[in-house]
């Protein structure tokens, strides 16, 4: 009977030791799970703020903001004021 125990306890052990460790549903898979889920929602929050400032981009283009034209203007096709001095850098 004893002998009946203790192979019964080493069966149980090593079933919950395979639930523990080895499942779907274990501590590792948990925590590997819970670390992606982090990750995902640092991107999904910084793809938010960028979407966000480009409805903002948006509004000001449609509202024809002169300001934020100049501005476009200025950096993507290098336009200057007329009376600004521009200096080149050569790297």
């Amino acid at each position: 009977m004893k002998n009946y125990l203790i192979g019964l306890f080493l069966i149980l052990i090593t079933v919950i030791l395979y639930l523990f460790f080895f499942s779907q549903s274990s501590l590792f898979t948990s925590f590997k799970l819970k670390k992606e889920i982090n990750e995902e929602k640092k991107v999904l929050n910084s793809l938010q703020d960028k979407s966000g400032e480009l409805q903002k981009n948006i509004k000001k283009l449609k509202s024809n903001d002169l300001e934020y034209l100049d501005e476009l203007a200025r950096d993507k096709h290098d336009m200057s004021e007329p009376d600004e001095i521009i200096i080149f850098n050569n790297k």
